[in-house]
Formats: structure tokens, C-alpha cells, sequence
């Protein structure tokens, strides 16, 4: 592959997440239904964007095209579609009355300072860019993202409006405080079968994946919501441990 495809390949569907997250903003301007508040395709977009997000990373590392320009290029791209997107939608929707700036604003801000540790904690490793990674330190902004437009899609889907405002709202302060919190979040597994729980894990993404073909409107946000709790879980059981392995060293 010519060295320029390989480089502007992943910076293509970056571009295509950056398209998607901007006419998600510009629906939520524009295009809501004025008599029912429906935001429509304004989540789906934020969605899409997510998608592409995730194949332009894989794009670069299966390729050796990975760049300091294609990193920035891609936080920028997140600033847009997974913060200013989400914040405007739930902002056009003002579901906790006049509070709702300052969630939306607490959001996009712990969203840019996750992107922004990511930035400095990579390209510290320059020689690791084009390299897979097995963790990620605290919630990643696609998924906060995922979390509050699939919600929103669930709702119209359910009651054709957003419900329990006040969880909700909630919700969205838990997110904003694990894009920043040191919480460590596994990477979807690889293709390669390198042990049973590799296995494991690809036939419970099989499983969710039949599930979102059947009903995604139902499906995308408990999934979500399961892998933001895996996170919570780790971290519990990391303490436990952690504290039984200090009582055995003081009784020693």
C-alpha cells in the first residue's frame, strides 16, 4: 500500500465521524419535529459517528498508518461528534430545566480533558502508536456518547419521550466523572483466539450483536450500560483484592 493511501485512509473516516457528529448538531438545530420534540436522527447520527471512530483507529494500526496528525486529527473529531453532539442534543431537549447547561457543559469538559490525557499519555509512546491496546484509562467520550443518545433512542422507542429525567440526569454526572476518573476499561478483544476468555468474550460480542440486528432501539443502551458497569466492577474487585493482599502482608 502507498505510503499517502495509508496515511489519509484512517483520516478519511475521521473526516466521516466529523460529517456525522456536525449533522447531528445541525438536526438538533434544525430539524426537530416542532410539535413533538422528536430528536429523530440527531442520536443515530452521534451513533454512526462512533462507528466510524472505532474503524479509523483499526484502519491505522491494521495499516502502520498511524500519525501524530492523524491523533489530533481524531480528538478534534471527538470534540465535535461525542461532545458538542451529545451536549447539544440533550441541551435541545432541556430535560432537567435550566440545570441542563450546566450538565451539558460538566459533560463536554470531562470529555476534553479525557481526550486530552489520551493525547499526552500516546505520544509519549510515539514507537506504541500503530500498536493494539488492551485498556483504556477511564470511559472512553465514544461511549459516554453512545451511553446518552442510545438512552434517547430508547425512550422515543419506549414512551416517545424522555423518561426519568432525574436518573438521567444523574447519569450524566457518573459519566462525566468516569471519562476522568483513572478507571480502566478493556478494548474490544482481537480476532486471535489467545485464550478461553478471548473466546468468551467474542461469543458474548456475537451474542449482543444478534441482539442489536433483532432490536437496536432496545438493545444499544443496556449494552452500553453493561460495559460501563464492567468497568465499575473491575475497579470494585481490584480493591477487594487489594485490600485482602495488605491484610496477609500486615499478618505476615
Amino acid at each position: 500500500m502507498k505510503n499517502w493511501v495509508r496515511v489519509a485512509l484512517p483520516n478519511v473516516f475521521t473526516l466521516g465521524s466529523i460529517f456525522c457528529g456536525v449533522s447531528a448538531i445541525f438536526y438538533c438545530i434544525d430539524g426537530f419535529n416542532a410539535l413533538t420534540g422528536d430528536p429523530g436522527r440527531a442520536p443515530w447520527l452521534i451513533i454512526a459517528a462512533a462507528l466510524l471512530d472505532s474503524i479509523d483507529g483499526k484502519v491505522a494500526r491494521y495499516s502502520q498508518g498511524a500519525t501524530r496528525f492523524g491523533i489530533e486529527l481524531d480528538s478534534l473529531a471527538d470534540v465535535i461528534s461525542f461532545g458538542v453532539a451529545p451536549m447539544v442534543l440533550v441541551y435541545t431537549l432541556k430535560p432537567f430545566g435550566e440545570i441542563t447547561w450546566v450538565l451539558c457543559l460538566l459533560f463536554l469538559m470531562c470529555g476534553a480533558i479525557r481526550l486530552a490525557r489520551y493525547n499526552v499519555m500516546t505520544l509519549r509512546r510515539v514507537e506504541r502508536i500503530n500498536q493494539e491496546k488492551d485498556n483504556f484509562m477511564g470511559l472512553p467520550i465514544p461511549v459516554a456518547a453512545i451511553a446518552v443518545a442510545s438512552y434517547v433512542i430508547f425512550c422515543w422507542d419506549r414512551w416517545e419521550e424522555l423518561h426519568l429525567e432525574g436518573p438521567f440526569m444523574g447519569f450524566m454526572l457518573v459519566l462525566s466523572i468516569l471519562m476522568i476518573s483513572p478507571l480502566s476499561y478493556r478494548t474490544l478483544p482481537s480476532l486471535a483466539f489467545k485464550s478461553k476468555w478471548s473466546i468468551l468474550k467474542l461469543i458474548a460480542i456475537a451474542v449482543a450483536l444478534v441482539a442489536l440486528v433483532w432490536n437496536p432501539q432496545l438493545t444499544i443502551f443496556p449494552i452500553v450500560l453493561l460495559y460501563i458497569l464492567s468497568g465499575i466492577a473491575a475497579w470494585g474487585v481490584h480493591m477487594v483484592r487489594h485490600d485482602e493482599d495488605m491484610a496477609l502482608s500486615v499478618e505476615e
